[in-house]
């Protein structure tokens, strides 16, 4: 079971990082920096992509592969 857990963690600190750096890039979109907009569009894809693969880790009861 610890195994399990320790790649939902991993995968959680991941899903964590990029949430702060969305949040940053969305304050950047708000000064006005331009470039700021497709980095945050990336950063939400992929943190939709960590959220549905954090979903399915759990609902198969923890176990995972690392990608």
């Amino acid at each position: 079971m610890q195994d399990s857990m320790t790649a939902i963690d991993t995968s959680f600190d991941r899903w964590t990082q990029l949430s702060d750096a969305f949040e940053q890039h969305l304050s950047h979109m708000k000064q006005g920096d331009a470039k700021a907009r497709a980095e945050a569009i990336r950063l939400a894809r992929e943190l939709d992509a960590l959220t549905r693969r954090i979903a399915r880790e759990l609902d198969s009861g923890g176990s995972s592969h690392n990608a």
